[in-house]
């Protein structure tokens, strides 16, 4: 019996020891079970889910493809951390003294599409022309510029080679504003005013719209209280680059324009390289640019553009300027000039464009034409084909990403197709204009139409 008792107690003894290193045996590594979001952006902050973290935050060694993230906060099973700027899209790993373990992938420079966005045909037949009536009457013949009158509404086209004017009301009747069809440039009444290749125009607070005459480098100013149209600034001598009050400023190809609350013009005055600002009362000056083709952010007069087409002033107040062959994004100190490049990563020449989607400065664009600030800050860009490609689409920046929303550039050709984004095709799409309700109108030239993009939220 006592040798019986003598063999339990033993075996007891040997599964006492055995289950007191099972429970001894505990994973030391840390662990990552969950990261929210898992797509992002530089500079965002995210969640990391999981066990055995540090509750200090400095002793977590947190790296995003290899390159080390800020840790912000930190518990036992959540951190909080800054997604680092020269991350790439890879996995997240976590250290801490000296164990490593890897965790979920995380994905740079995309976020989840909220809406889709659709194309319709919203004036013109698609044949060239220049009739007036309802949307589905009315033709254009080169419908180079579209902006939005607060103050009415309505849609303003400027179709370049009819060389006029037109209005599309918001209950949808296009009709004639200026413009005889004569090309020249000739101020007066209504009835008798002239217009040299009209690229595109501006609404003011007040309802007076500015025409960039492109053919004759002069910013024109139509006034609908006393029904008549004058000339801004500029001398109507091409090739020059002067400041100076009025007719005695000069410019060099006028591509686009903006108003901002204060009354104050902006041009993108393409040839000269340069950004100009006009006062109410004609005063002009340069604002970013020195007639000098280049791309360098900073100070005026250090700034460098390369053939800037357009410009818009944001909600913010920034003046933002397409770069066409520094295939940019650039936002301006309206006061200071200061100027910064805010979205696309390269290109000096028509045809060293590409399109590439995702983080701003990351991304990539061909030859940007046209631009539009809505109200929320997302910046619209329409592109034209450079000589080495065709893109033809519509850009969105917004929150720091750069999306295709409608037009595709796998086309590598122009077209006319209405539809979702990556359906949606365009030709020479030169302008946009948003409303109120966020709706994008956009002149789509060479179809001869104005077209409509519409956001619909996902199911």
């Amino acid at each position: 019996m006592k040798k019986i008792l003598l063999i339990f107690m033993m075996v007891s003894v040997v599964f006492s020891a055995c289950k007191d290193k099972a429970d001894d045996f505990t994973p030391t590594n840390p662990s990552i079970s969950q990261i929210v979001p898992t797509m992002g952006l530089a500079n965002q902050t995210v969640s990391l889910r999981g066990k055995r973290f540090a509750t200090d935050a400095a002793a977590n060694i947190v790296k995003f493809a290899g390159v080390r993230a800020e840790v912000l906060t930190a518990s036992d099973t959540l951190l909080t951390v800054k997604v680092p700027a020269e991350g790439s899209t890879g996995n997240v790993t976590i250290t801490i003294s000296d164990r490593t373990s890897k965790g979920p992938l995380f994905t740079y420079g995309t976020v989840a599409v909220e809406f889709d966005y659709v194309t319709s045909t919203y004036a013109g037949t698609g044949s060239v022309g220049d009739t007036y009536g309802s949307l589905t009457e009315a033709q254009f013949m080169l419908p180079n510029g579209v902006s939005f009158d607060q103050s009415t509404g309505d849609l303003i086209v400027t179709d370049r080679t009819a060389q006029t004017i037109k209005r599309i009301s918001k209950d949808g009747i296009v009709t004639k504003i200026a413009g005889t069809g004569a090309r020249s440039s000739i101020n007066g009444s209504l009835s008798v005013a002239t217009f040299n290749n009209p690229y595109k125009s501006a609404i003011d607070k007040n309802g007076n719209i500015y025409v960039a005459d492109n053919g004759s480098n002069l910013v024109r100013k139509i006034d609908l209280t006393t029904n008549t149209v004058s000339t801004l600034a500029g001398g109507g001598t091409t090739g020059a680059f002067l400041d100076g009050q009025g007719t005695n400023a000069r410019f060099n190809t006028i591509t686009g324009i903006a108003v901002d609350e204060d009354g104050f013009v902006y041009v993108a005055d393409a040839v000269n390289h340069a950004i100009r600002k006009i006062s109410p009362t004609g005063e002009v000056t340069t604002l970013a640019g020195n007639g000098t083709a280049g791309i360098i952010d900073g100070d005026w007069p250090n700034v460098r553009m390369n053939r800037p087409t357009a410009v818009c002033v944001g909600k913010d107040g920034f003046v933002y300027a397409a770069d066409r062959y520094g295939q940019r994004i650039r936002k301006i100190n309206r006061h200071s000039g200061r100027t910064v490049t805010i979205a696309g990563s390269g290109g000096s020449a028509s045809n060293t464009g590409s399109q590439v989607d995702g983080e701003a400065l990351k991304a990539r664009f061909n030859n940007p034409w046209g631009i539009a600030a809505a109200a929320d800050g997302t910046i619209y860009v329409s592109e034209l084909g450079g000589s080495g490609s065709a893109t033809h689409t519509i850009r969105m920046i917004k929150d720091g990403i750069v999306t295709t929303i409608a037009g595709n550039a796998s086309f590598n050709a122009p077209g006319y197709v209405n539809g979702l984004q990556g359906v949606s095709r365009f030709n020479n799409p030169t302008d946009l204009a948003v409303d109120n309700d966020g709706n994008i109108y956009v002149g789509d030239m060479n179809n001869y139409v104005i077209r409509k993009i519409v956001r619909v939220p996902k199911p």
